[in-house]
């Protein structure tokens, strides 16, 4: 199908300019928010599916979590491995088929910003309930559907005062949206909030928390260009855990 081989080549594509992407919107704000959605990670045995080049697998790692790391695309997994500590484990291979993961082998799975790359997203997530261990958590953070809703190409709408609002439409068409990153069209999926919900509710998960990450006061400081995400939702975390049944 050329739009699941657009999803997955494109990437091969960006592995340079997303390695130079400045990341401070994951390391000033987003962190924080999945870390104290994890919870206590020292001890436990963590996946994190769609680990591009093992940023966030690293810190898990350093906060005591043994870490698997998994992704489609090579370069990037290559990458994670130069820059691992070798406390991490790092494969090649799709988040919507984990395959050679063995059932009930994890404590924790992290999907950071990844489901919006899939085309079969309820897939990823029921292989993410099969490699959980009864009662393991599942910690996803996706760019808001608020954001991906339009087919937007120039971001926010703005006056002669700089930012006027941010562009919200064919909210409820579900479907690829193309935009500019990088200098060149970029891919991501839409779906709405009530279909991702839906899909975890499907798999089996129970819902224990929904946030709509802010940055603090202190990381406002830090970083005054995040005031933006206090206008509107830019990224969306749920907190879900496998049934003990």
């Amino acid at each position: 199908m050329e739009l699941q081989e657009r999803l997955r080549t494109q990437w091969t594509e960006a592995v340079q300019d997303w390695i130079e992407t400045d990341q401070s919107i994951r390391t000033g704000m987003l962190d924080s928010w999945m870390l104290g959605a994890l919870g206590e990670v020292s001890g436990k045995s963590v996946i994190d599916i769609g680990c591009g080049e093992g940023r966030f697998s690293r810190l898990l790692s350093e906060l005591g979590a043994t870490v698997t790391g998994i992704d489609l695309t090579e370069p990037l997994i290559e990458r994670a491995r130069e820059l691992g500590s070798g406390k991490e484990t790092y494969l090649q291979g799709d988040a919507e088929n984990l395959e050679g993961v063995a059932d009930n082998s994890f404590d924790l799975a992290v999907s950071y910003i990844v489901l919006v790359d899939l085309l079969d997203y309820r897939r990823s997530i029921r292989e993410a309930y099969r490699v959980l261990r009864p009662g393991g958590s599942f910690v996803v953070c996706n760019v808001h559907p608020m954001r991906t809703a339009s087919n937007n190409i120039v971001g926010w709408i703005r006056d002669s005062s700089g930012k006027l609002f941010y562009p919200v439409d064919n909210y409820t068409e579900e479907g690829p949206r193309e935009f500019l990153w990088w200098g060149g069209p970029f891919i991501n999926m839409h779906r709405t909030i009530s279909s991702y919900v839906s899909a975890f509710l499907d798999a089996g998960f129970v819902l224990e928390g929904l946030h709509e990450p802010v940055p603090s006061d202190e990381q406002l400081v830090e970083h005054p260009e995040f005031d933006d995400e206090l206008r509107v939702p830019n990224f969306i975390i749920y907190i879900l855990r496998k049934s003990t049944d």
